[in-house]
Protein backbone atom coordinates (compact mmCIF):
# COMPACT_ATOMS: atom_id res chain seq x y z
CA UNK A 1 0.00 0.00 0.00
CA UNK A 2 1.16 3.47 -0.86
CA UNK A 3 -0.07 6.47 1.09
CA UNK A 4 -0.43 9.81 -0.67
CA UNK A 5 -1.38 13.13 0.80
CA UNK A 6 -3.33 15.63 -1.23
CA UNK A 7 -4.93 19.02 -0.65
CA UNK A 8 -8.50 19.18 -1.93
CA UNK A 9 -10.20 22.57 -1.84
CA UNK A 10 -7.91 23.74 0.95
CA UNK A 11 -8.24 20.59 3.07
CA UNK A 12 -5.41 18.12 3.48
CA UNK A 13 -6.28 14.44 3.29
CA UNK A 14 -4.45 11.20 2.67
CA UNK A 15 -5.36 7.92 1.03
CA UNK A 16 -3.75 4.50 0.82
CA UNK A 17 -4.03 2.40 -2.32
CA UNK A 18 -2.17 -0.45 -3.95
CA UNK A 19 0.59 0.67 -6.36
CA UNK A 20 -1.35 -0.61 -9.37
CA UNK A 21 -4.25 1.74 -8.61
CA UNK A 22 -1.88 4.71 -8.28
CA UNK A 23 -0.26 3.83 -11.61
CA UNK A 24 -3.67 3.74 -13.30
CA UNK A 25 -4.82 6.97 -11.65
CA UNK A 26 -1.58 8.73 -12.63
CA UNK A 27 -2.00 7.56 -16.23
CA UNK A 28 -5.61 8.76 -16.42
CA UNK A 29 -4.78 12.11 -14.83
CA UNK A 30 -1.88 12.56 -17.24
CA UNK A 31 -3.96 11.67 -20.30
CA UNK A 32 -6.75 14.01 -19.19
CA UNK A 33 -4.30 16.76 -18.18
CA UNK A 34 -5.78 16.92 -14.68
CA UNK A 35 -4.50 16.61 -11.14
CA UNK A 36 -5.33 14.13 -8.40
CA UNK A 37 -7.04 16.96 -6.52
CA UNK A 38 -9.25 17.76 -9.51
CA UNK A 39 -10.10 14.08 -9.93
CA UNK A 40 -11.16 13.82 -6.28
CA UNK A 41 -13.30 16.95 -6.57
CA UNK A 42 -14.97 15.43 -9.62
CA UNK A 43 -15.71 12.19 -7.74
CA UNK A 44 -17.17 14.16 -4.83
CA UNK A 45 -19.47 16.08 -7.21
CA UNK A 46 -20.71 12.78 -8.65
CA UNK A 47 -21.64 11.68 -5.13
CA UNK A 48 -19.89 8.34 -5.55
CA UNK A 49 -20.60 6.36 -2.35
CA UNK A 50 -17.84 5.20 0.00
CA UNK A 51 -14.64 6.51 1.48
CA UNK A 52 -11.99 8.14 -0.68
CA UNK A 53 -9.99 4.95 -1.28
CA UNK A 54 -13.16 3.13 -2.36
CA UNK A 55 -14.15 5.98 -4.65
CA UNK A 56 -10.77 5.89 -6.36
CA UNK A 57 -10.87 2.10 -6.76
CA UNK A 58 -14.36 2.30 -8.32
CA UNK A 59 -13.10 5.08 -10.60
CA UNK A 60 -10.27 2.80 -11.78
CA UNK A 61 -12.58 -0.16 -12.33
CA UNK A 62 -15.13 1.88 -14.24
CA UNK A 63 -12.50 3.51 -16.43
CA UNK A 64 -10.72 0.22 -17.11
CA UNK A 65 -13.98 -1.41 -18.22
CA UNK A 66 -15.37 1.64 -20.01
CA UNK A 67 -18.32 1.91 -17.63
CA UNK A 68 -18.36 5.46 -16.30
CA UNK A 69 -21.05 7.30 -14.39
Amino acid sequence: MIKRSVVVQGHATSVRLEPQFWEFIDAVCSSQNTSLSQLIISLEKQQVPGNLASKLRVFCLENATGKTR
